[in-house]
């Protein structure tokens, strides 16, 4: 009895201190989600880009190995990138404008809407269903949209065109200033901490970016042959503003799962609006599926290897979280912050399990 009192006051003493520390942790995530929230409009531009930062190294680097200066490399890189999204910005706008001002061919997909609920309710009456038709208008009339809602859904996305646009010009801007800084961190962070701590940082600094460069490269690649691929259907099947929905294919590909399905969905519902016959769009629903299929489950894998090494249910549980938390952006950014916070996690040896845990092993 004597030699085991002594030890009561201990435990509790552990107790109240595990306690606090779990209090304090969890205060701490809260108090971080509530500053994401708060700061959105800072941040987001301003991770995008990071994320572009990390995209351009590799081409940089393959312009520097050929003889082109480092600056120059980056000067022309980011031509070719605020090209892009010219060109990717002014065809959005033009689609949408064409269509808010074309009412003869929202008229016609609107036909073609209840041509499709026509066509079904006949294959159902044939089948033995009583009052097919009234049934089917009744289940549909809720959610399909009459031309006037179309028109001013459109008319709307026109609109937040302008948010979108403005949205990318901060990003390039946080850009431009991130290349800056980044000639002369190494020697501000050994001026900072001294050479002992700023090799630690520069080693934790490079095992970042050396994990976030190798998924970006690898989702680059598969997210522009699977933009390809689906763009050739596209074209093949006369599908119109291709170019468009090829590009939302590339960018939204770079959500794990979910993105390229989202992605589908658009040019699926045109290929049943544009063609009489049904079988367009089910082929292309074919098509765009083993694309999927091929360049996600066969090709990245190939590509990736083991490199990522997250829990594919993390990378599943971060997309709801940065998604509720940020909508699309955050859905974007999901697995490279993700990524960060694994690694951080596994340099620090305290909390080197949590890091093991979110590990896919």
């Amino acid at each position: 009895m004597s030699a085991t009192a002594p030890d009561a006051p201990a435990n509790d003493g552990q107790f109240l201190q595990r306690l606090t520390i779990f209090t304090l942790g969890l205060l701490m995530v809260w108090l971080v989600i509530q500053l994401l929230k708060q700061f959105a409009d800072i941040l987001q531009p301003l991770l995008i880009a990071g994320l572009i930062a990390y995209a351009i190294l590799p081409p940089h680097r393959w312009l520097v190995r050929h003889g082109i200066r480092p600056a120059l490399s980056y000067v022309l890189l980011l031509v070719v990138l605020l090209a892009m999204f010219a060109a990717v910005g002014q065809a959005a706008y033009r689609g949408m404008n064409e269509l808010t001002e074309d009412e003869a061919k929202i008229e016609r997909y609107h036909n073609r809407v209840t041509s499709i609920q026509t066509s079904f309710a006949r294959l159902l009456r044939d089948a033995g269903v009583r009052d097919a038709e009234e049934r089917l208008h009744r289940a549909t009339s809720e959610f399909t949209p009459s031309k006037e809602v179309v028109l001013g859904g459109l008319q709307r996305a026109a609109g937040g065109f302008f948010g979108v646009l403005t949205f990318v010009l901060i990003a390039f801007v946080y850009l431009l200033f991130l290349l800056a800084e980044k000639i002369t961190f190494d020697r501000r962070i050994a001026l900072a901490f001294g050479d002992v701590h700023a090799g630690r940082i520069k080693e934790l600094a490079q095992s970042i970016n050396e994990a976030i460069i190798n998924y970006i490269a690898v989702k680059m690649w598969i997210s522009l042959v699977t933009a390809l691929m689906s763009l050739g259907v596209f074209f093949f099947f006369d599908i119109e503003f291709a170019f468009f929905w090829g590009a939302l294919i590339f960018l939204l590909n770079f959500i794990p799962y979910v993105g390229g399905i989202v992605a589908m969905a658009p040019p699926v519902v045109l290929a049943f609006l544009q063609h009489e016959s049904i079988w367009p769009g089910v082929i292309i629903i074919a098509l765009l599926t083993g694309i999927q299929l091929f360049t996600g489950q066969i090709l990245e894998p190939r590509m990736a290897g083991s490199r990522l090494n997250l829990s594919p249910l993390l990378i599943l549980l971060s997309l709801a979280f940065w998604g509720s938390l940020w909508g699309v952006p955050g859905m974007l950014l999901a697995v490279p912050l993700t990524v960060v916070i694994k690694i951080v996690l596994d340099h620090i040896p305290e909390t080197r399990p949590i890091a093991t845990l979110m590990s896919n092993l």
